[in-house]
């Protein structure tokens, strides 16, 4: 799996899910900003996520597969909705009752970051 170079508006991610997946990249878009809408932004955190996990493709040499970065924005886009169904349920609380829904997803986000910028 890539990130699309031509389908693009943002990132790629969208462009490159509806290359790879019946369904096209708008609407990949409009179930991200809905999802995005919906979860108070841990779907646009997934989209920086996934904006940060897979490659570009490359123009020169166009090729196809990628399956396990597909099965791990699977993955990310599940644990993402269920780490927030807790949240709004209130089973994702710290011993003290704070709130660990966004210090997990930014942790998440950064541990990515970082790991991309240590591989290269």
């Amino acid at each position: 799996m890539y990130r699309s170079f031509t389908n693009r508006v943002f990132g790629g991610v969208c462009g490159g899910l509806g290359a790879l997946l019946p369904l096209n990249a708008w609407g990949f878009r409009v179930l991200f900003i809905l999802l995005t809408i919906l979860t108070m932004g841990a779907f646009a955190a997934l989209y920086l996520l996934l904006w940060w996990l897979i490659p570009q493709e490359s123009l020169i040499g166009r090729s196809r597969g990628g399956a396990g970065l597909l099965l791990i924005t699977i993955v990310l886009a599940l644990a993402t909705g269920i780490g927030y169904l807790l949240h709004i349920s209130g089973q994702l609380r710290g011993p003290s009752g704070q709130d660990l829904y966004w210090p997990i997803l930014l942790l998440a986000l950064g541990a990515v970051f970082f790991l991309r910028q240590v591989r290269g």
